[in-house]
């Protein structure tokens, strides 16, 4: 007889001699089974089809003594079992609540993050979202011009002052084009006067100051001086791509 021929039978007969049967008080059986392990409260069986655990209480009088079943003792053990149960679970919901915090704080920096660029991509322009063809965006701060462009228009940027001469005839005619055609949003710049922080940021030394941008935000040409007719020119190059 080979060695692992042997091995193999002696398996079998462990196993034969480890196998039982048992019967539940409600008659149901448990055939060919193997004692996994004794717990105070009942025993855990390995089955043909997984494992599984009788309660002592199910158990008829004559197993319960075979395994020395103490009610004392098993009711102490199922409450402690029931205590670390309830405490797994309850540090479980904490887990699931945290994880549920993080992802849902994740999930809103994401849209948040993507709502930026949209409004980026959209050129961010309050004015053009509010339907203002024309709007005065600073008087004398400074200003992220590119949050102000309305992408998909030309938008002609005037930097005036209330006590120019000339941007008082030219503004209307800016105005004017702006409110006639839909294709042209313009953005008024007030510098106030020659030392505020808007006038540092974009150099200027000359009123009117006029600045057209095509439809993808990119500068087209810059107008100095009341040069109405220049505009005009510059803003049929913005309209045909710059």
């Amino acid at each position: 007889m080979s060695k692992y021929l042997l091995i193999f039978l002696l398996v079998l007969a462990t196993r034969a001699l480890l196998a039982d049967d048992f019967k539940a008080i409600d008659g149901k059986e448990y055939k060919n089974v193997t004692l996994s392990r004794v717990e105070p409260d009942g025993i855990v069986l390995i089955t043909s089809w997984g494992i599984s655990k009788i309660y002592f209480t199910e158990l008829p009088k004559e197993v319960q003594e075979r395994f020395h079943y103490d009610v004392a003792k098993a009711g102490a053990y199922s409450s402690e079992q029931a205590a670390s149960q309830e405490a797994f679970e309850r540090q479980q919901a904490e887990l699931e609540r945290k994880l549920a915090e993080r992802n849902n704080k994740y999930w809103i920096e994401q849209q948040s993050g993507k709502n930026q660029q949209a409004k980026v991509r959209t050129g961010a322009a309050p004015a053009a979202d509010s339907g203002q063809q024309v709007k005065v965006i600073t008087h004398g701060a400074q200003v992220d011009i590119t949050k102000q462009l309305a992408l998909g228009s030309v938008t002609v940027v005037d930097f005036y002052a209330d006590w120019c001469g000339p941007c008082r005839q030219l503004s209307p005619s800016l105005e004017q084009m702006a409110r006639t055609d839909p294709e042209i949003a313009l953005r008024k710049i007030d510098i106030v006067n020659w030392n505020t922080a808007v006038v540092k940021q974009f150099n200027i030394h000359s009123i009117p100051h006029v600045n057209v941008y095509n439809r993808g935000g990119r500068l087209v040409g810059t107008v100095v001086g009341a040069d109405v007719d220049k505009v005009k020119s510059y803003i049929a190059q913005a309209k045909t791509g710059g």
